[in-house]
């Protein structure tokens, strides 16, 4: 049994890559007894450069036992006040025994700036949807990822006195990123075809009218984004950017943006 007191987290280095990508595969893998469709994980799981990549562009804590690698934490700070879970895993050894519980406490108190923590997991997970709803986050949307399954899109408060907020679609100006803004779907275009300046690649796209109290923006929808959002929809756009296209402000998601659908 694990002695808590005896855990640490401390940032990962390029050498523990390959270890850490060799526990993360048996990590994820190990899945497939707690509803997974088959072994398999989030993109890189199983690769070290991905590790490595990860540690350079976000917080990567490895979690120690007695010196031993048993796990990882990886965090990234997305805006002021606000915090993502991109990824965590525990060494199939060591589940069950509080490490992951601990190792949560422990990067909280390093972030003392946080307001909100979000996360998400796959819905198919039952036990990372106790786990994370056992340590006070709350669902408050879904992410789809693949045609088949979602993903159950997780805030954690982290004072109710101090409640993190969103930006007003009246505050957002061309040039903006980093957004993160709430809305109702009010109406959608019907999706024209398009091509990639970069790629050539034909592409889908139509504009969505979302609305909060202070305004209306656009917000462009990209190929399966378009059959993910429906009018009267509450939308969350995370990481969000702004444009503007004939004098018109424009919001845009983007490949490393977020586009929660809320419930």
């Amino acid at each position: 049994m694990v002695l808590l007191e005896k855990i640490k987290l401390v940032r990962a280095k390029t050498e523990d890559a390959e270890s850490l990508a060799d526990m993360s595969k048996r990590a994820f893998n190990s899945d497939i007894n707690v509803g997974a469709p088959g072994e398999g994980g989030p993109p890189g799981y199983d690769s070290p450069e991905f590790q490595v990549r990860m540690m350079n562009w976000s917080n990567y804590y490895k979690i120690l036992y007695e010196g031993r690698i048993v796990g990882a934490l990886i965090v990234a700070k997305k805006r002021a006040g606000h915090y993502e879970c991109s990824r965590m895993f525990v060494d199939p050894e060591f589940q069950n025994q509080g490490v992951a519980t601990r190792a949560f406490e422990m990067v909280w108190e390093m972030h003392k700036d946080a307001k909100v923590w979000t996360l998400d997991t796959p819905e198919w997970n039952v036990r990372t949807k106790h786990f994370y709803e056992k340590l006070g986050f709350v669902q408050i949307g879904w992410i789809n990822v693949e045609p088949t399954w979602k993903c159950r899109f997780y805030e954690k408060t982290m004072d109710p006195n101090q409640p993190y907020k969103t930006m007003k679609v009246k505050e957002l100006i061309a040039g903006m990123r980093q957004v993160e803004v709430e809305a109702k779907v009010m109406e959608i275009s019907e999706p024209r075809q398009t091509r990639s300046r970069t790629t050539g690649e034909s592409l889908r796209v139509a504009e969505a009218a979302i609305s909060d109290e202070t305004g209306t923006i656009k917000l462009a929808l990209w190929n399966e984004q378009i059959n993910q959002v429906h009018t009267n929809d509450k939308v969350r756009i995370y990481n969000g950017y702004v444009t503007s296209f004939k004098g018109e402000k424009q919001l845009n998601i983007g490949r490393y943006g977020t586009l929660v659908i809320l419930i």
